[in-house]
């Protein structure tokens, strides 16, 4: 009867001291191999986003203007962007008409320093009449670089209000917008 006991605790001890072991279904990581960041985003979908400005008053002066804009997201805080700008003017004045088109493209850079705060540096090159030139309807190409900031405001998971304040460091007298430049748009997540 002793040499059962002492065999019942013999085998007793030997089942405890397995269960100390690691569990084989639940290998360990690699020590050579570091671990990886969470992904920033699901899909390449997820990285677009759309928007841009439209703006219009009419009556004795008429200003429309259409800019779209198209982004990508490189990280959740940094974003490369490309965009096209038309603007129409038309002003009636002693009886007389007075028209002008402005077109072009931009590209921009915008990085968010806090959640809904950025700021953004940009390049605009448009097309507008050179009222210099003693050549009728001429037109010169303007170079417009912009810095500045602005904030969004959320009105859905994948919208946003913008509004931003830019400076042209590189105004001319046939740049078509004077200092301060101010924006309100929106952007759109794909």
């Amino acid at each position: 009867m002793k040499k059962l006991c002492y065999l019942i605790i013999l085998l007793a001890c030997q089942n405890f001291s397995f269960s100390q072991e690691n569990n084989p279904s639940t290998p360990s990581p690699p020590i050579n191999q570091l671990p990886t960041a969470p992904k920033e985003f699901n899909s390449f979908k997820e990285r677009i986003y759309v928007g841009g400005n439209v703006g219009a008053w009419f009556g004795p002066t008429t200003f429309i203007n259409l800019s779209p804009l198209v982004g990508f997201k490189v990280t959740k805080k940094f974003s490369l962007g490309a965009g096209f700008t038309y603007n129409y003017y038309s002003q009636t004045y002693n009886g007389r008409k007075y028209q002008s088109i402005i077109y072009g493209s931009n590209v921009f850079t915008r990085y968010y320093v806090l959640d809904n705060l950025f700021a953004q540096a940009g390049w605009d090159r448009l097309s507008v009449e050179d009222y210099t030139s003693p050549i009728i309807n001429s037109r010169v190409w303007v170079d417009n670089i912009l810095l500045g900031g602005g904030y969004r405001q959320p009105f859905s998971d994948r919208g946003n209000f913008v509004i931003a304040i830019f400076y042209n460091i590189n105004e001319t007298p046939l740049s078509p917008y004077p200092n301060p430049i101010i924006q309100i748009g929106f952007n759109i997540g794909l």
